[in-house]
């Protein structure tokens, strides 16, 4: 059963005059705080930093100045990822060509220089950081880069297609999934041979935008910008060709699996909703929207898998902000949905145009 949820009257909380991190705005959640003390990681691409929020508490403890690191302020902070243990996360800068790492104090430690980073992927099975193209480069490398963050070190990798964006990897089989933009093709590497495969995939040009992988490691989904799809693909064997292909909306973005990969979670940007998929029949069984869902673009779900977190771009400006501004695109919003309601039970404000978000212990 599709159902059309709409969450409204959330009530704005204090927000001083000092200097801002972040806001909130909420309803009554459930009392049940995570299973351990988890942050989330959001790139705020327009306001070059990058929120740190308290997955229990939905409040903004950090707001990470990428100017204080030398770079400026169209730097243009992409996507986020943490280490397994949260000792480290990273931000790749589309503007400022590198992946940063810092540690769970938020201090930087280290860099790697890298064309226009998109996607970032953490390996946990061997410690490696993945970094794809950024959608906003034009005619980057045909190459990913692996990253050592021991040294930050960066190797790139052939894949032998313009633009590659979507990423995801599979610890359990050492591979790497990796898409282009511009062509119905992605690539599947794998990391202890080297070998390269490339899978060619029928119909009309897609736009893979993200790839997620279940937590079994049977199907990979990629998200299709141009087609409005959720295409799900057999991981053991992609090339074999589509095992479901479902309409989900007007450019559906990040995808994430819940823990028990029975649903996927994800933007769908232009409809300003986020979309459910239940695996089990590979159908759309929820769209929520809510005042601060405006253009969702990144997912990421609490380790038991009570919460989902989403960022909104709002650059079209209709969410209005807790606290005066001049122009409501300068504010955006992070979504806190009870995954047993699918209400948002939080509304956080963060900075303008967030794009990629991560989640992961408190290190």
């Amino acid at each position: 059963m599709n159902r059309r949820r709409m969450v409204a009257g959330l009530l704005p909380l204090g927000c001083g005059a000092v200097a801002w991190t972040g806001c909130q705005t909420e309803t009554p959640e459930a009392s049940q705080p995570p299973q351990v003390a988890e942050r989330v990681y959001v790139a705020n691409q327009a306001s070059a930093s990058v929120s740190v929020i308290d997955a229990g508490s939905g409040e903004v403890v950090a707001t990470v100045d990428m100017t204080r690191y030398g770079f400026d302020g169209n730097s243009r902070p992409h996507h986020t990822a943490v280490d397994p243990d949260g000792a480290h996360w990273y931000v790749s800068l589309i503007g400022g060509g590198h992946v940063l790492r810092f540690d769970a104090g938020n201090e930087l430690v280290d860099r790697a220089p890298f064309e226009t980073p998109g996607l970032l992927a953490a390996d946990p099975a061997s410690g490696m950081l993945y970094v794809g193209r950024s959608m906003m480069a034009v005619n980057p490398p045909q190459r990913i880069g692996v990253i050592d963050p021991e040294d930050m070190s960066i190797e790139e990798l052939d894949v032998f297609f313009p633009r590659p964006h979507a990423l995801a990897l599979d610890p359990a089989t050492e591979r790497v999934f990796t898409a282009s933009l511009v062509e119905n093709r992605f690539a599947v590497l794998s990391e202890g041979s080297g070998e390269l495969d490339l899978v060619g995939v029928e119909g009309p040009p897609h736009t893979f935008v993200q790839f997620a992988l279940s937590p079994d490691g049977r199907h990979l989904v990629a998200t299709a910008q141009l087609t409005g799809k959720l295409l799900v693909f057999d991981a053991a064997d992609p090339a074999g060709g589509l095992v479901a292909e479902v309409d989900v909306g007007a450019q559906p973005w990040h995808p994430v699996f819940s823990p028990d990969g029975d649903r996927v979670y994800f933007g769908a940007k232009d409809d300003d909703e986020v979309v459910v998929v239940e695996t089990a029949g590979w159908t759309v069984v929820e769209r929520i929207t809510a005042p601060g869902i405006v253009e969702p673009h990144g997912s990421a779900v609490t380790a038991d898998g009570r919460y989902l977190f989403v960022s909104n771009r709002n650059l079209k400006g209709t969410y209005a902000p807790s606290r005066e501004v001049e122009n409501n695109a300068d504010v955006g919003t992070v979504v806190k949905i009870d995954t047993e309601t699918y209400e948002v039970v939080r509304t956080i404000e963060v900075g303008a145009y967030p794009a990629g978000i991560s989640i992961g212990p408190a290190g």
